[in-house]
């Protein structure tokens, strides 16, 4: 099997004390034909020192320097100057599995997909504390086809999150045309990932872990409820409701989450005191 070019987009912002781990783990990738784009959004901290130096080690790496602006436009940066046949997305204070781009990629040829997912694992930071979620791991691949996609995506999201981030996924690149992460908007894979799995014919699911997800850092958005990030919440699902009823989807699953997700926006207003705000009336 050919092993063609898979573009790994990095966006990168106040990470100096994870970088280099995540970098690591993509220097050490066992597939080794990729380009690791690394997009600084305007980081203040010393992160370029570390970019600087896979560069200049490794010509598979290259260094983006942009003003800050989020990270849907640095996404978007990476996109338009990757030039590889796939493309995967990482997050700079994760880290990949040291064969994880052989088995999307590996399972996408085998299956004739045009997008493989793979499980994550995390590391919570606070309590210095691995949580294993895949604690079964094979070489079963599933294939999902059709409408089906978006039914699983429901269910997926239910259970664990896997099909709604954009990471721990291997895409074709002409996916991606002309869908680009949403400027402005917190909850940026709520708004994305849905929308390119629409565009999917046939999708393969790996039983297997490929990421590490870093949870417990009290400085990301991930843990940050602004105003604007419940908006955001809760439009991106209203939007994908509004879609997927227009083509006849079975919406169950996706109301439940918009449920379970309203409720959660509603405590969260009630646990900052903003009950007095648009939002919250």
């Amino acid at each position: 099997m050919e092993n063609e070019l898979i573009s790994i987009v990095v966006p990168i912002y106040n990470v100096e004390n994870y970088l280099r781990m995540c970098l690591d783990s993509i220097q050490n990738q066992t597939y080794q034909n990729f380009e690791c784009l690394l997009i600084n959004d305007g980081s203040p901290d010393h992160s370029s020192k570390i970019c600087e130096e896979f560069v200049e080690k490794d010509s598979r790496f290259k260094y983006f320097e942009k003003a800050n602006g989020g990270l849907s436009s640095a996404r978007n940066l990476g996109i338009e100057c990757s030039g590889g046949a796939y493309i995967t997305f990482v997050d700079s204070d994760d880290w990949l599995e040291h064969d994880a781009l052989d088995r999307l990629y590996g399972a996408l040829k085998k299956e004739n997909a045009d997008i493989s997912i793979g499980r994550y694992n995390s590391y919570d930071e606070t309590r210095y504390v691995y949580m294993t979620y895949v604690t079964d791991p094979d070489d079963s691949l599933e294939v999902i086809e059709g409408k089906a996609i978006m039914d699983r995506e429901g269910v997926e999201e239910v259970r664990n999150g896997n099909w709604t981030v954009a990471v721990l996924k291997l895409f074709k690149r002409e996916l991606l045309q002309d869908l680009p992460f949403p400027i402005g908007k917190i909850a940026e894979d709520t708004y994305w990932t849905w929308k390119v799995l629409l565009r999917a014919s046939r999708i393969v699911y790996l039983n297997r872990c490929v990421y590490w997800y870093r949870v417990g850092l009290s400085d990301t958005l991930s843990n940050t409820w602004s105003e604007k990030r419940m908006y955001d919440e809760i439009g991106a699902r209203e939007e994908k409701i509004a879609i997927l009823a227009s083509s006849d989807y079975d919406l169950t699953n996706h109301i439940l989450i918009y449920k379970n997700r309203l409720q959660r926006v509603i405590a969260k207003l009630e646990e900052q005191n903003m009950q007095f705000t648009e939002i919250y009336r």
